[in-house]
């Protein structure tokens, strides 16, 4: 044996156990003989064979035993040459992760204790040749590619950290137990990666493709060290903001027929080196703002207060069933020879999106390709998204029919509803991305898949929109399901169109670590949000068969910790809940207009107010109780149990605001109750929303009378085609007056009031006291509003559900003809 080092010799005869038994002296001579064995020492510095170190230990130890012996022996003692796969992968990966120069394969000890021992380059050459069996991909994860929506610093700020971990990719930087590396052979540095370091690194970016394609994501950033996090992040949101921005303005290059041959490459926006992972973390769940801050930096100045806006016009020619959707006036454009998937499948085999170089990438890029050349349909569900992120109900369209009017492979698992109610802009598209979707879909859609992978419908996600634009509410109060606890889904996009994903503001934003929009940044629930959220949640629950609009809500959901009960809130409890964070975290000049307005309007879809669930008003407020402080209670008791002392806080608007969301919740819940009594056969129990007659009081004037519905063959239709429920009226009444105000008015200057002063709140909160027998505001008192129905639609509108401002107006006072702000789109048509 050939240098053997001078430890694994004897130093004296006391060294060689002599006196102790044979048998003994296995153990005794355990060390020395491990060593031996798993040490490179025998001919040509490969290791000892059981012979040579039989000979070695008789020769120096005068310690006799057969070569099977040792074997068994070493059997016992769990002590083998042979370096398991998995340590090999391990030791690959450990490698790869070390971007220093002069990092190298020749020095690497595996194993433990006495079972350290020395693995040869050659062996893990070997083993990174040899052909990988990985499970064949069948697909790429719909939807994966447009789902970078963050750069770096942001990426990092959005993570949910562990309080016992010092980052979310586990321990960075530490080899593991089982694994010494010399981490720099002399010399090398200025001499570049050496050929087996080129291997191992060429596994490891095959090996995260894999781990990518297949939508393993924490694995994938667990195994790159910090530099290729970094680089990686930043290239695919380099492919989000360009297939965004290319979507966003897809139907204007297809009616000028150019194609995107010169679409401008999106700079990448990334600091120069690497990011300080500590001063990414954010504060404690409570304070949003801490959230929203990373340490020492300063968001861009907030853009303007003032909203854009949609107006729905009537149909070309006047004729509302002439033209749909599906029979778009301008479809010849959308025809022709350019595809936006194909544009976005060249964008990334030419890596035209970004100035990142193929070669840098950490991941095999060219593995990637090959995968959405093998599988089309994956790449076609990232177009819809992409579609339906930019609010380009037009690309959508194309998309289906460029299609052969089918629909993509795996649609259904990006759930493209609550997505459009994430990116909702109400600023330019309004509903039509929901009319556009329904239509597509199928009306059935929405009744199958109302409940997304989170648990939350879709009216949950136009809740969440509300909250996340209108509120400094923390995202891990509403749900603890968001995938980023530090963020709301569909940041990047304002609900009432001040910016979306590729607004310069907003890129800056995100660049300097934010992950969330700052409060300075948004305003009260404005008429732009308030006009987009119910015509959305007409689009959903309007037309059977619609989803059950009293399914549970899936936000603010707790857990009983002595019981175990889990709280589940009914769709008017997670309002009031809503209403609540408005009242108390929203933004100065907030009157809860907005919140009544989607009150109502869920009230007229069948919406039950006298529904009860188990609540801990406790837990919603965030008090610290012991035992169960949970109880069966109706939406309107919900909002009897805020304490006075929080009421008083808020300001008089919110106030006002309150007691009218509590005494239409009043009316409502009455109503219910007063069907449920006279329909002893239990047909109550649908929930359907019908009134009895004896609630066909309409005060107007100071004079009352009993009339029948215009829509009473609407409500009471077998089997019904609608959801539409008539809720008397005075709910009728108000719904008619919160149209004409949403469809009508919009803050001009910064100094406008966010309500106009023709739909007083003063006066609503009188009425519904009964400290008044009329609604006295300006629409009513002056007859400014046409003829409506019993229940609050505009029977001479083209589609009475989506009435426009001319259809809901006696003369022309709406002051929202400013071009420069408004986005005119079709009326939606459902019937």
């Amino acid at each position: 044996m050939d240098l053997v080092p001078a430890e694994l010799f004897p130093q004296s005869d006391q060294d060689k156990y002599l006196g102790v038994a044979h048998s003994e002296r296995w153990n005794c001579l355990k060390t020395v003989i491990v060593r031996l064995y798993l040490g490179n020492y025998g001919q040509e510095g490969k290791t000892a064979t059981l012979d040579q170190v039989a000979e070695f230990m008789r020769v120096n130890y005068s310690f006799h035993a057969a070569p099977t012996e040792y074997r068994s022996h070493f059997r016992t003692w769990k002590v083998s040459k042979r370096v398991v796969k998995d340590i090999k992968d391990n030791v690959a990966s450990t490698l790869a992760k070390r971007k220093w120069p002069g990092t190298s394969t020749s020095h690497i000890t595996v194993g433990e204790g006495d079972s350290k021992r020395q693995l040869r380059p050659d062996k893990l050459m070997r083993h990174l040749k040899k052909p990988r069996q990985y499970h064949p991909i069948q697909a790429i994860t719909p939807g994966l590619l447009s789902s970078w929506n963050l750069p770096y610093d942001a990426f990092i700020a959005s993570l949910h950290k562990e309080m016992d971990k010092p980052s979310p990719f586990g321990v960075q930087g530490t080899t593991p137990d089982h694994i010494d590396i010399d981490p720099l052979t002399p010399g090398r540095e200025a001499a570049g990666l050496s050929p087996n370091m080129e291997l191992v690194y060429q596994k490891a970016k095959e090996h995260r493709a894999v781990l990518f394609l297949e939508g393993r994501l924490e694995e994938l950033v667990v195994a790159m060290c910090g530099e290729d996090r970094k680089l990686l992040v930043n290239y695919l949101h380099d492919f989000y903001i360009h297939g965004f921005t290319m979507a966003k303005e897809w139907s204007k290059r297809l009616q000028t027929q150019s194609g995107f041959a010169a679409f401008p490459v999106m700079q990448q926006l990334n600091t120069a080196g690497s990011p300080s992972m500590s001063s990414s973390w954010m504060g404690s769940a409570v304070d949003s703002t801490l959230r929203e801050s990373p340490s020492q930096r300063n968001a861009p100045n907030p853009p303007t207060q003032l909203c854009n806006w949609s107006i729905h016009v009537p149909p070309l020619g006047g004729d509302a069933t002439s033209t749909s959707l599906l029979d778009p006036p301008q479809a010849d454009l959308l025809t022709t020879s350019f595809s936006f998937t194909d544009e976005l499948r060249r964008s990334i085999a030419g890596n035209s999106f970004t100035g990142t170089h193929v070669e840098n990438l950490p991941i095999a890029q060219h593995d990637v390709v090959r995968a959405i050349e093998n599988d089309p349909e994956a790449l076609k569900v990232d177009a819809w998204k992409l579609a339906i992120m930019a609010g380009n109900y037009e690309l959508i369209f194309d998309l289906y029919e460029q299609n052969r009017d089918e629909l993509p492979d795996g649609i259904d698992k990006i759930h493209p509803l609550h997505l459009a109610a994430a990116f909702l802009d109400g600023g330019h598209a309004c509903c039509k991305v929901f009319e556009c979707l329904v239509q597509l879909l199928g009306v059935s859609h929405a009744f199958h898949h109302n409940v997304d992978d989170n648990g939350h419908t879709i009216l949950d996600a136009l809740i969440v929109s509300i909250l996340r634009s209108h509120t400094s509410t923390s995202p891990d109060l509403v749900s603890s399901a968001f995938r980023s606890p530090n963020r709301f889904p569909g940041e990047e996009t304002d609900i009432c169109g001040r910016w979306t994903a590729d607004t310069p503001i907003l890129r800056e934003l995100f660049d300097e670590g934010f992950c969330r929009i700052p409060t300075a940044w948004k305003h009260p629930f404005c008429h732009t949000a308030v006009q987009a959220v119910c015509h959305c949640i007409i689009a959903i629950y309007a037309i059977s068969p619609a989803p059950r609009i009293n399914t549970m809500s899936g936000l603010f959901t707790r857990l009983c910790t002595e019981c175990g009960l889990k709280l589940i809130l009914g769709p008017l409890h997670t309002l009031v809940v809503t209403t609540f964070h408005l009242a108390s975290l929203g933004r100065p000049g907030e009157t809860l207009f907005g919140v009544l307005a989607v009150l109502v309007c869920l009230l007229n879809l069948g919406a039950d107010a006298s529904l009860r669930v188990d609540v801990s008003v406790d837990e919603i407020l965030g008090n610290s109780v012991r035992g169960c402080s949970h109880t069966s209670l109706s939406p309107l008791e919900l909002m009897q149990r805020v304490p006075e002392n929080v009421i008083n806080d808020w300001g008089d608007d919110i106030k006002v605001g309150w007691h009218c969301f509590s005494q239409i919740l009043s009316r409502a819940e009455k109503q219910r109750e007063s069907r449920s009594e006279s329909d002893p056969s239990g047909n109550a129990m649908d929930r359907s929303g019908d009134i009895l007659e004896d609630d066909l009081e309409l005060y107007v004037d100071g004079s009352s009378s009993e009339i029948e519905c215009e829509l009473y063959e609407v409500h009471e239709s077998n089997p019904p085609w609608t959801n539409i429920k008539c809720c008397g009226t005075e709910i009728g009444l108000l719904w008619a007056t919160i149209q004409t105000e949403f469809l009508t008015y919009r803050r001009i200057k910064e100094t406008d009031p966010w309500v106009s002063e023709r739909f007083s709140m003063e006066a609503l909160e009188k009425w519904s006291l009964e400290r008044s027998e009329t609604f006295q505001t300006p629409l009513i008192t002056d007859r400014m509003m046409r003829h409506h129905s019993r229940c609050g639609w505009f029977l001479v509108a083209h589609s009475f559900i989506f009435p426009t401002a001319q259809e809901t107006c006696t003369w022309h006072f709406m002051n929202m003809d400013i071009d420069e702000r408004t986005t005119y789109s079709e009326v939606p048509y459902y019937f």
